[in-house]
């Protein structure tokens, strides 16, 4: 590939790389990682639930080849998902076993640059782990990301948090993505880009008699925002992932003439 370090023809947007193998369209994570390049995606984010990526079953050599992988295929990490149910960080039987996993994830991380990790830690969160998860971030120095559908669920966020935005979940609480962008401001650390389709499914951008985000509409609010991260095209659920990131990756790129 050889890409210029001062230009790349690539759509800055990331890819979710887990539903690809959940839907048996990729053998396993490498598989999945040199299709998102070969399509032209420029990050990958990444599962620590995953089978063969959770941070406690790979080894220093393994992340190490994780992210030579990587590299070799010009991919980014943008960052990894550590999705379990957000009542384990209150409940006193998996709270502690909820805080090892997800410190193990930020160290995981921090092997990665440093990528955020995305973490819902529900409304009811004991202030005991989420200042415990704070400093092990800011002692590794990785972002966390908690997800938000209105601008009350940020309001208590400061770093190391960062807002993150799921378009589909925004559309489905009857709100406007692009207008949460704006109102959110430099508490935004990553924005999801599926839409949420009339039939109730989540899905590509742009389906036509599907689609009900405004795409044009979010990508200015970006650039307005000044949002420099990668968007995350969100895959989890889709019928047909490798399909929809394929035509995502086309539908984005073709909003805004370069």
């Amino acid at each position: 590939m050889n890409r210029s370090a001062n230009f790349d023809a690539r759509p800055q947007l990331a890819a979710t790389i887990s539903p690809l193998i959940s839907a048996n369209e990729c053998a396993d994570t490498r598989e999945a990682l040199a299709w998102a390049s070969s399509v032209g995606y420029r990050g990958v984010q990444l599962s620590a639930t995953e089978p063969g990526l959770r941070p406690r079953d790979l080894s220093n050599s393994a992340r190490r080849d994780l992210a030579a992988t990587l590299g070799r295929l010009e991919l980014t990490c943008s960052g990894i998902d550590f999705f379990i149910p957000p009542a384990h960080f209150s409940d006193p039987v998996h709270v502690s076993r909820a805080f090892e996993a997800v410190e193990a994830t930020l160290e995981f991380a921090a092997t990665l640059g440093r990528a955020p990790v995305t973490v819902a830690l529900g409304a009811n969160e004991q202030c005991e782990i989420r200042h415990a998860i704070a400093a092990a971030a800011s002692r590794l120095g990785v972002g966390v990301h908690l997800p938000v559908v209105s601008l009350d669920d940020a309001a208590a966020i400061e770093l190391p948090f960062a807002a993150s935005l799921d378009c589909a979940t925004v559309l489905g609480a009857g709100g406007k993505p692009e207008e949460l962008v704006a109102r959110l401001g430099a508490r935004l650390g990553s924005v999801r880009l599926v839409d949420l389709w009339r039939s109730g499914l989540r899905g590509a951008i742009l389906e036509p008699r599907e689609s009900r985000l405004d795409a044009l509409a979010l990508r200015v609010a970006l650039e307005i925002a000044g949002f420099t991260a990668s968007p995350l095209v969100d895959a989890r659920q889709w019928s047909n992932p490798r399909r929809g990131l394929e035509q995502v990756l086309q539908r984005w790129n073709a909003l805004i003439p370069a």
